[in-house]
C-alpha cells in the first residue's frame, strides 16, 4: 500500500452573515493505493493553518524518540499576500514530505492524530469556501509513497504497529471545522478508502507453520486471508492459564500490548478469543529468537552484543517512561526482525504503575538465571531489576552463559545473592566495567537507578560508539542480517518447532476436563475472567478508516498513548 498527501489548493472561508472573520484553509488531496487489489482511493480534506501546528504538537509528543521535524511556523502568516501563501504552501508541502519519508512513515500511519488529520471530514466542503487556487497536478515534493512489502516479509513496513484502542470520544483534539458543510452532492466524486468491518476471527487467517511452543500453547506463523499480511499468532488455552494461575499475567500482557508502541517492541495487531482459547496476533519477527542465534555461535563478538544491548536499552527506557517494569528479559524474549533489529516480546510478567527504582512490586517472578537479588530476597523491587537483567543478558551474549550459571536452582540463587562475578580474559575493560555496574547487588548503587534512568547506561564508555538518535530511528545497520527465501521462510526458527504438524488451534479435544458438559460448565464459569480481551489495531489493517464514516470524530490527545479504561 502507498499513501500520497498533496497540498492541492487553498481558499478562504467566508461567513455571509459575518459571524466570524475569514478563515484561511489549505486543501489536501490524499491518495491511497490498495496494493492487494491494485485500486486507488482518493479524497480531499480541508485544514486550517493552526491544525498543522496542532498535528505537529501531537505527533512530536507521541513519538518523542523519533525527533520528528517540526511544523513550519506559518500560522500567523499574512494570508492576504499571495507570495506569503505560496511560501506557506511550499514549506508545509516539504514538511509533509519529510513526515511521509522513512523512518517516520510507519509510526505516523499508526497514529490516530495523523490518520484523523488526513481523513476526518473527508470530501465535506466547508460552507462559504471561496477557492483561491487549485492545482490539478500532484506535486512530487509532497507525494512520498509508503514502501510496500514485496517478496520477503516487510518487517520494516511493520516495525511500528503499536497503536492502541483508545475510544475516540476520549480524545481532546477535535478536527471539526466548527461550521456547516455542504450537501454530499457537492463533494468531489472520489472513491473512499475501505474501512475495516466486523471483528477478526480465526477464520480470517491461514495457518502456515508452528514457530514456537510454550507451557500454555503454541505460536504459529499465519497469513491474513484478505490482505496477505504475515503475523505471529500466539494461541493460549484458557484452562491451562487458569490451572496454572496465569490469568492475571495474561490480562497484564493484553493490557500492556494494547498501548505500548516502539520500534524495538513486538506490536499487537489483533486479540480475540473463542470459548476455550485466547489469540494474540502479533508482529512476525522473521529473524527468530536471539536464543536460537546465540546457541548457534555460542557467543557474540562485542560489536554485535553491544548493538543488541543498545536497542534493548532503548526499549526498556521506553517502558520505564510509561511506568512499566518488564521483568522477563532473556534471550528467548528478544526477537530479531528481518533486518536484524531486536524486538522485545512477552509482557506477561510486566508490572504497571511502577515509578520507583527500588519498590512498588513484590511478586517473586521471572526466569531464575536472570533474577535480580532483590527479587530473590523478596525485599520489594522496582525498575532496577530490568537493568540487572540487562547485565545478565549482556554477560550471556558475550560469554555464552548467564552469570552465576548453575543447574541446581538453590545453588544458582545462592550464587546470585553472594557468588563471585568472574569475567573471561577476552572481555574488554569497558565491557567488564559495565557488567560490574549492572550486576551490582545493591539496587541503590546499580547503574541505571539514578534519576536519569537509562541515560547513565547510555553514557557508559562501552556504548561510546553508539549514535543513540540514529539507532532509535533505525538508521544504524545491524551487525548481522538474517537471510530469507520468500515471505514464509522460517529457517531462522528452531526445527524443533517448525517440524511440528499444524493442528488447528481451535480443536478442543483433550484437556483437563473430560466431558463436553464439564467443559461447557467450566467455560461458562470463566467467561468473565477474559472480558474485554478482544482488540483490533486499526492500523494493522494497513488501510485508513473510511473518511465518510468518521466525520466529527476526534484525534488522539497529545502525549503518549494512555492506558485504555477497560480491564485490559
Amino acid at each position: 500500500m502507498a499513501v500520497n498527501v498533496a497540498i492541492s489548493g487553498y481558499g478562504i472561508l467566508q461567513d455571509p452573515q459575518q459571524r466570524y472573520p475569514n478563515i484561511f484553509v489549505f486543501i489536501l488531496t490524499v491518495q491511497q493505493q490498495q496494493s492487494m487489489a491494485g485500486m486507488l482511493s482518493s479524497w480531499t480534506v480541508y485544514r486550517r493553518l493552526e491544525m498543522f501546528e496542532q498535528l505537529s504538537l501531537n505527533i512530536s509528543t507521541e513519538f518523542r524518540h523519533l525527533n520528528l521535524p517540526p511544523c513550519p511556523q506559518v500560522a500567523n502568516a499574512n494570508v492576504s499576500n499571495q507570495q506569503v501563501i505560496e511560501r506557506c504552501r511550499d514549506e508545509l508541502s516539504r514538511w509533509m514530505a519529510q513526515l511521509l519519508s522513512y523512518p517516520y512513515v510507519n509510526p505516523l500511519l499508526q497514529s490516530r492524530s495523523f490518520i484523523e488529520f488526513i481523513s476526518a471530514e473527508a470530501n465535506s466542503i466547508p460552507a462559504g469556501l471561496v477557492l483561491s487556487q487549485h492545482f490539478f497536478h500532484h506535486p512530487s515534493t509532497s507525494s512520498i509513497p509508503i514502501p510496500a512489502s514485496q517478496g520477503n516479509i516487510g518487517e520494516m513496513d511493520m516495525d511500528f504497529m503499536f497503536s492502541g484502542d483508545d475510544d475516540p470520544k476520549d480524545d481532546e483534539f477535535a478536527f471539526s471545522m466548527d461550521m456547516a458543510t455542504s450537501a454530499p452532492t457537492s463533494a468531489p466524486t472520489t472513491t473512499q478508502p475501505v474501512a475495516p468491518e466486523g471483528k477478526v476471527t480465526l477464520d480470517d487467517f491461514h495457518l502456515v507453520k508452528v514457530i514456537g511452543k510454550g507451557s500454555f500453547g503454541k505460536v504459529l506463523l499465519v497469513r491474513k486471508r484478505d490482505n496477505g499480511l504475515v503475523y505471529a499468532m500466539k494461541v493460549l488455552r484458557k484452562e491451562n492459564i487458569i490451572k496454572r494461575n496465569q490469568v492475571e499475567h495474561t490480562r497484564t500482557e493484553r493490557h500492556v500490548l494494547g498501548y505500548v508502541r516502539h520500534p524495538f517492541i513486538v506490536g499487537l495487531n489483533y486479540a480475540f478469543q473463542t470459548v476455550d482459547k485466547l489469540y494474540f496476533v502479533l508482529d512476525y519477527c522473521a529473524g527468530g529468537e536471539l536464543f536460537f542465534h546465540l546457541g548457534k555461535v555460542q557467543r557474540f563478538k562485542e560489536p554485535r552484543a553491544r548493538f543488541y544491548a543498545a536497542e534493548i536499552t532503548l526499549a526498556i527506557e521506553y517502558v520505564h517512561n510509561l511506568d512499566i517494569i518488564y521483568r522477563d528479559l532473556k534471550p528467548e524474549n528478544v526477537l530479531l526482525d528481518e533486518n536484524g533489529h531486536i524486538r522485545l516480546t512477552d509482557f506477561g510478567l510486566s508490572k504497571e504503575g511502577i515509578q520507583d527504582d527500588f519498590s512498588g512490586a513484590n511478586s517473586f517472578c521471572g526466569t531464575p538465571e536472570y533474577l535480580a537479588p532483590e527479587i530473590l530476597n523478596r525485599s520489594g523491587h522496582g525498575r532496577a531489576v530490568d537493568w540487572w537483567s540487562l547485565g545478565a543478558l549482556l554477560y550471556e551474549m558475550l560469554t555464552g552463559l548467564p552469570p552465576f550459571y548453575c543447574r541446581d536452582r538453590d545453588k544458582l540463587f545462592e550464587k546470585i545473592r553472594q557468588g563471585e562475578l568472574t569475567f573471561p580474559k577476552y572481555l574488554s575493560p569497558a565491557a567488564i566495567d559495565l557488567l560490574s555496574k549492572l550486576l551490582e547487588r545493591d539496587p541503590t548503587k546499580r547503574l541505571g537507578t539514578g534519576p536519569t534512568d537509562a541515560r547513565e547506561i547510555k553514557e557508559h564508555p562501552f556504548f561510546s560508539e553508539i549514535q543513540w538518535e540514529q539507532l532509535a530511528l533505525g538508521q544504524v545497520p545491524p551487525p548481522w542480517r538474517p537471510s530469507f527465501n520468500g515471505a514464509l521462510d522460517t529457517s531462522q526458527f528452531d526445527k524443533e518447532f517448525t517440524d511440528m504438524p499444524i493442528v488447528s488451534p481451535d480443536s478442543r479435544g483433550g484437556g483437563m476436563l473430560s466431558s463436553s458438559m464439564g467443559r461447557r460448565h467450566f467455560y461458562r464459569d470463566t467467561d468473565g475472567l477474559f472480558e474485554g480481551f478482544t482488540y483490533t489495531d486499526d492500523a494493522s489493517y494497513m488501510e485508513l478508516a473510511n473518511p465518510s464514516t468518521r466525520a466529527g470524530t476526534t484525534a488522539q490527545t497529545a502525549g503518549h498513548r494512555m492506558m485504555p479504561p477497560s480491564q485490559f
